[in-house]
C-alpha cells in the first residue's frame, strides 16, 4: 500500500468492527469483528489494487512508446 489514507481506512474499518461487537458476548467478537471488517477491507484491497494495476499499464505504455 503506497497510500496512508488506505491504511487509514482499513484500521479504521478494524476499530468500527471492534466497537459495535464490544457489546457482545466475548465468544462472539473475533469472528463477527472479522465479517463486519472484511467488507470494507476487501473493497479498500481491491481498489489498490486497480490503481497498481493502472500504474504498471502506464509504465509498459511509456516504456513501448520510448
Amino acid at each position: 500500500m503506497r497510500s496512508p489514507r488506505d491504511l487509514a481506512l482499513m484500521i479504521g474499518a478494524l476499530l468500527v468492527a471492534m466497537l459495535v461487537t464490544s457489546p457482545l458476548p466475548t465468544y462472539l467478537w473475533g469472528p463477527t469483528a472479522l465479517l463486519l471488517a472484511a467488507i470494507p477491507g476487501t473493497r479498500i484491497m481491491n481498489r489498490v489494487r486497480h490503481r497498481a494495476e493502472d500504474r504498471i499499464r502506464r509504465e509498459q505504455a511509456a516504456g513501448e512508446d520510448s
